[in-house]
């Protein structure tokens, strides 16, 4: 017992020393013999190294949030994704699929409604009986028929299918099964998201896809990583080319009047 009270006032004047100016090299040091000392695996159990880890990782994620979504045009929700795609990288380190799912979407249907509500509804009623695709065989389907689908409402799928239209292809579809490729990775990730939100009983399709991905959490991860980045990448794209007028244009047209908001402009569907 007498040695332990020792051993904490030894403890006590190493924490004095550390405290003086030019005595920062004891840590180092001190760190280097208990890492020679003890097991990782019972250094790792102490509260401050796992604190410490925590503050390493949130950085990182801090970080990879912000890299990810720099070049992101949209000014008015770019703090939410950006905090949406932290909440997803902590759901991930969580392993909960459903949570990391939810933020995933939450990303997802943030971008969608804003370019809806803004772009696309603004000027849906002249452009939703226009040509959207043409078929090898001659047969074609006017915009209403690709994104409504017979639908009298604009639900989650068609403000995505709209938004894939005008933004993602740019109203130029060569192949239709892309188009309904992405369209059905979203139908998956909406379906995971709706777990959080218990209600009706699910439907066959509903059904289908959840025992598609039960089991398969591991592989679907990495699928809707690629699918958030695809997405996010195409439309920094897109509305980087439909919202920047070059020095170069303003310069030659002396009338020009930078819009107060260019992302809420009426657009050229």
């Amino acid at each position: 017992m007498k040695d332990r009270e020792k051993l904490k006032r030894l403890v006590q004047i190493i924490g004095d020393l550390l405290k003086v100016e030019g005595n920062e090299w004891l840590i180092d040091e001190i760190l280097k013999t208990i890492g020679e000392s003890s097991p990782v695996e019972e250094i790792a159990k102490h509260s401050l190294i796992q604190n410490i880890h925590e503050y390493c990782v949130e950085k990182k994620i801090d970080k990879q949030a912000s890299d990810f979504y720099y070049f992101f045009p949209i000014q008015e929700i770019k703090d939410q994704l950006i905090l949406d795609y932290k909440n997803m990288e902590h759901e991930r380190r969580r392993d909960d699929f459903e949570s990391f799912c939810l933020s995933l979407y939450q990303q997802i249907e943030n971008i969608t409604n804003f370019l809806f509500e803004n772009r696309v509804a603004i000027a849906w009623d002249s452009n939703k009986n226009k040509i959207a695709y043409k078929f090898p065989d001659g047969k074609t389907l006017t915009q209403n028929d690709l994104i409504m689908r017979n639908s009298k409402e604009w639900y989650a799928n068609g403000k995505f299918r709209a938004v894939l239209f005008y933004f993602y292809y740019n109203e130029d579809i060569k192949v239709i099964f892309p188009f309904n490729q992405r369209v059905s990775i979203f139908d998956e990730l909406y379906q995971v998201r709706n777990q959080n939100h218990r209600g009706n009983s699910p439907t066959d399709f509903q059904k289908k896809i959840m025992l598609k991905i039960k089991g398969n959490e591991s592989r679907y991860y990495f699928k809707f990583y690629g699918f958030l980045e695809d997405f996010t990448s195409k439309m920094e794209e897109s509305l980087s080319d439909k919202i920047l007028v070059t020095e170069k244009e303003i310069t030659e047209d002396k009338n020009y009047k930078k819009p107060s908001n260019t992302l809420v402009d009426q657009p050229d569907l």
